[in-house]
């Protein structure tokens, strides 16, 4: 994370357009990394015969996402609704390659 002004104190719409477009470099930069540890899921899931699609762990990272979400005063609701894409995506990615069974 870079060293940013807080919202409050942005003096006006570029600074804090800037601010935004900084975390949106971040946020790309951390779905890249997810999704490598997604493509390394794809060799230990064939390895170990499990589906692409696990329900129970899917409910986990849902569940974790929003309490975390929770607990940093962000709405659940939000989270959950953006993980559970993200999770889709993540599922239909690895399925390319794990036949289901």
């Amino acid at each position: 994370m870079t060293d940013r002004k807080p919202p409050q104190d942005c003096a006006d719409m570029s600074e804090l357009r800037q601010a935004i477009d900084a975390i949106d470099v971040e946020l790309v930069k951390l779905l890249r990394d997810r999704v490598a540890y997604i493509d390394r899921a794809v060799t230990l899931k064939q390895a170990n015969g499990w589906p692409a699609r696990i329900e129970s762990r899917v409910e986990e990272v849902i569940a974790n996402a929003c309490r975390t979400a929770e607990a940093e005063g962000l709405d659940p609701k939000l989270v959950e609704g953006i993980w559970r894409d993200m999770v889709d995506w993540s599922i239909s990615r690895e399925a390319r390659d794990i036949p289901e069974t």
